[in-house]
């Protein structure tokens, strides 16, 4: 049982790390867009949509995993439940603002800047939730 937490919880961080490296190039790349060129455009949305691709991939490994981690290693109870309750409630927040994040992206991705501008907000929001999210981790399972 040992090895497959292990092996869940390495597919967890790996999840994590993806879903944060789109949280943190998300915000970068949308800045670009708006003094772009009609073709480096089409080139920083194809490049946002497949990181959009790669943190919605991130999030249901980490939602499948997670569970399962709770479950094998601490039998459904975190250490402190008071920080668990914090964490998932920012994962509520995280997942809200994902769907935000990507309706303002594609309306960004048809022209509209003032949805260009809000995906970019909402992105570095989400950044910040992630980093949230990973403290709260730390001392519910700490």
């Amino acid at each position: 049982m040992d090895i497959l937490f292990g092996i869940l919880f390495w597919i967890h961080l790996m999840a994590l790390m993806a879903g944060g490296t789109s949280s943190v190039a998300m915000p970068a790349i949308g800045a670009q867009m708006s003094g772009a060129t009609p073709e480096t455009r089409q080139r920083l949305m194809a490049v946002s949509k497949r990181l959009m691709m790669l943190a919605r991939a991130a999030v249901v490994a980490l939602i499948v995993t997670g569970p399962l981690l709770l479950w094998l290693g601490y039998g459904f109870r975190a250490p402190d439940e008071a920080w668990f309750g914090i964490k998932m409630l920012l994962v509520v927040v995280l997942i809200v603002l994902m769907i935000l994040g990507g309706i303002a992206a594609k309306k960004a991705m048809n022209g509209d800047a003032e949805a260009g501008k809000r995906a970019g907000l909402i992105s570095r929001i989400s950044a910040a939730t992630l980093a949230l999210i990973v403290l709260a981790a730390v001392f519910a399972f700490n």
